[in-house]
């Protein structure tokens, strides 16, 4: 596949959240890195930090694209702005606002999955009603906040191996998070990230990515948590490395091919996704996370899209200005 170029300047506009979190400060250096790429590539962009006070105005600026990136903590002023944005038609870069609650809802993901038949981990939703037990599902489990994105929520302390530290683990994420609590079989294996790239027929996978876990979590889980992720102070930032291409056999890599576009297909995404996949003893893979909205923060050299991205030999502006040609190009068949 090669980049898609325009031949003459498009507008953009990118509406970004400042925040607090690590995760917020990734927002703000993908909204930079977008912003650069787009003006190097000869584009107008526009840049817009979006508050409860602005964000009506900020839906109205000029712009062929808009990049949506407000992640709120809550996803209210998100919901807001894509909404808005809907409502007057502009084109903005990837899922729509039906496809919203999959891309905040762990536990909507999951009962998509089982409804469309797609490979994923064997789990249990609870509410705060629920009796917490793990059912037919056997230790090890991991358990996750289901409003929760970016690994927020996600520790070495989330995957349990009694009933006792379950209980004890589901009751610490109702304290700490709003909404449903996810328990998954903790798959053991390799991690690898799948980014799919483009619309209806002409969607893609790009080359695999896989998340490698150092010595130091040799007596520890192998898992992608929130520290690993964003928390350049912790080992397990230093202990995670990616690679790509992942080094995985032919078979293994139509199976997940497979998985991954019909799961595009299924969760109706647009433009730009990502799926994260464990691969166990057995060469199965599962889908264990959908990312609707995967980070794009030129500035982090551990980011798994770009990392797929570059072993295609494309540069960064060039894959930015191939996904706001590609949202454009899908907003004028509408």
């Amino acid at each position: 596949m090669k980049p898609i170029s325009f031949r003459t300047s498009l507008s953009a506009l990118i509406l970004y959240y400042k925040g607090k979190n690590h995760d917020d400060e990734d927002t703000k250096l993908c909204a930079k890195g977008i912003t650069e790429a787009l003006r190097k590539r000869k584009h107008v962009v526009k840049k817009i930090a979006v508050s409860e006070k602005n964000w009506r105005r900020a839906t109205k600026l000029p712009g062929d694209v808009v990049f949506n990136l407000v992640e709120d903590d809550t996803w209210s002023l998100y919901k807001r702005v894509g909404r808005r944005l809907e409502k007057l038609k502009r084109a903005q870069v990837g899922h729509d606002m039906l496809g919203f609650r999959y891309a905040i809802s762990k536990a909507c993901v999951k009962r998509k999955m089982t409804s469309e038949h797609i490979s994923s981990a064997p789990y249990r939703i609870f509410n705060r009603r629920s009796k917490i037990t793990a059912g037919v599902l056997t230790y090890p489990l991991i358990v996750k906040p289901s409003n929760q994105h970016a690994g927020i929520g996600i520790s070495q302390a989330s995957v349990v191996n009694t009933i006792e530290e379950l209980k004890e683990r589901v009751q610490y994420v109702f304290a700490h998070f709003p909404g449903e609590v996810v328990v998954e079989k903790y798959i053991k294996g390799r991690e690898i990230h799948v980014t799919v790239l483009g619309n209806d027929g002409n969607a893609i996978t790009l080359p695999y990515c896989e998340i490698g876990f150092g010595k130091k979590s040799k007596k520890k889980w192998n898992i992608y948590t929130y520290e690993a992720k964003w928390d350049k102070k912790s080992w397990e930032y230093w202990n995670a490395h990616i690679e790509s291409p992942a080094r995985i056999s032919s078979a293994l890599h139509e199976k997940i091919q497979d998985i991954a576009t019909r799961a595009y297909q299924a969760f109706h995404c647009r433009d730009i996704a990502r799926f994260d996949f464990r691969i166990d003893a057995k060469g199965i893979p599962y889908i264990i996370d959908v990312n609707m909205n995967p980070s794009l923060n030129y500035y982090d050299p551990e980011d798994a899209t770009l990392a797929s991205v570059y072993t295609l030999k494309w540069t960064y502006d060039q894959f930015i200005e191939t996904i706001a040609s590609t949202a454009y190009q899908r907003s004028l068949e509408v």
